[in-house]
């Protein structure tokens, strides 16, 4: 599955973090530095699996843990309407 950013969202990256705003609710959702390294990825067009891929390499986690999260923060952002489906 692939998704793409809203058109309707605002992002500043602050060293490590980054601030995601999305201009029709006024709500803002602040990312880690892992959700800072894959927000860009989700544009893209990479798969989920692909930037699970990407984020074991950059940030020494397993394969498990890296889906598993990547699943978690996929849903978080649908939730806080700021990816859809491609």
């Amino acid at each position: 599955m692939k998704y793409v950013h809203c058109n309707n969202i605002d992002w500043k990256e602050f060293d490590d973090e980054s601030v995601l705003l999305n201009l029709s609710t006024g709500y803002y959702f602040r990312l880690n530095p892992v959700g800072t390294f894959i927000w860009p990825l989700i544009s893209r067009e990479h798969t989920i699996s692909g930037i699970a891929d990407r984020v074991v390499e950059k940030f020494d986690v397993s394969q498990h843990q890296a889906k598993t999260d990547m699943h978690d923060f996929i849903e978080q952002l649908l939730a806080e309407q700021l990816i859809q489906k491609a």
